[in-house]
This record gives C-alpha cells, structure tokens and sequence, in this order.
C-alpha cells in the first residue's frame, strides 16, 4: 500500500465533498436542523476519505 498517494488523493477529495456537501444541504434542505447537516457532511467525508485513501493507495500491479 502506497500511503503517500493515497494521502495525496485521499484530502484534497474529502475536503472537495465536506465543501459541496454542505453547501448542499445548507442550499437545499434548510428544514433540516444544523447539527444533522454537520453530521451528514462529516460522515460524506469520512466515508470518501478512507475510500478513497484504500483506493487510490493501492499499489500497481504489472500486467
């Protein structure tokens, strides 16, 4: 497992999904209290950072 690509894909995305996430849901779902649109953001987040971190950390194999 290569941690430093996975490092390096891995933040820059998460950061890119808390970001428009909550954008969303600040724009769209106002009804919706704002601690539950924090947790939603910070569990999107979490989840694409370590699968994204998993995935992209994966190392080539050659063919």
């Amino acid at each position: 497992m290569d941690t430093k690509r996975g490092m390096k894909y891995a933040l820059p995305l998460a950061m890119v999904v808390a970001v428009s996430s909550l954008m969303l849901l600040n724009a769209n779902y106002t009804e919706v209290p704002m601690s539950h649109r924090i947790y939603i953001t910070i569990g999107a987040t979490i989840v694409t950072y370590l699968l994204s971190f998993v995935l992209f950390g994966l190392k080539d194999t050659p063919k």
